[in-house]
């Protein structure tokens, strides 16, 4: 029994080192944790004792009384001040995304150049014969595609996603 309990635990351990160096890198990649921010003295590697002690700096962190325990309003704090950071990324991706020259403004042009470019992309995608007209075969069809794409996601049932 104990060697089964040691089996266990030991799988346990190399199973969860690998599941979090995959989520820490798909983390990383949606642009949450980065290896600069676990890696503590910074030379390319990540150690259990950097782990820990980044966990450590993150509870330290959202402990704002130091009283080493979260409370609820503390714990809210932390999770809305994370929230807010995620959408303030997303808002500066989304700038970026329409700041096409990069000068730290959005042109009139810039916007319409994009919404040329959604209108150009989803009209293709509605003219199934590319005859540049659309019929109302095609788009009933566009529709009927629309409804099911809708309705898998709301079974929970995973799509073909945006193309």
């Amino acid at each position: 029994m104990k060697k089964l309990a040691l089996a266990f635990l030991l799988t346990s351990a190399a199973a969860g080192t690998l599941t979090y160096a995959a989520l820490a890198d798909n983390h990383a990649k949606r642009g949450g944790m980065m290896l600069e921010e676990v890696d503590l003295n910074q030379d390319g590697e990540i150690t259990k004792a950097e782990i820990e002690a980044s966990k450590a700096a993150k509870f330290a962190e959202a402990d704002l009384n130091g009283d080493g325990v979260l409370s609820f309003e503390e714990f809210e704090i932390r999770a809305e001040a994370r929230k807010a950071e995620r959408e303030a990324k997303r808002r500066q991706r989304m700038f970026s995304r329409l700041d096409a020259d990069g000068d730290g403004v959005v042109s009139e042009a810039e916007l319409q150049a994009k919404s040329d470019a959604r209108m150009e992309k989803r009209f293709e995608r509605v003219d199934t014969d590319g005859d540049g007209v659309l019929t109302e075969t095609e788009l009933e069809a566009a529709r009927e595609k629309m409804k099911e794409h809708r309705g898998k996601h709301k079974r929970g049932q995973k799509g073909e996603g945006r193309r």
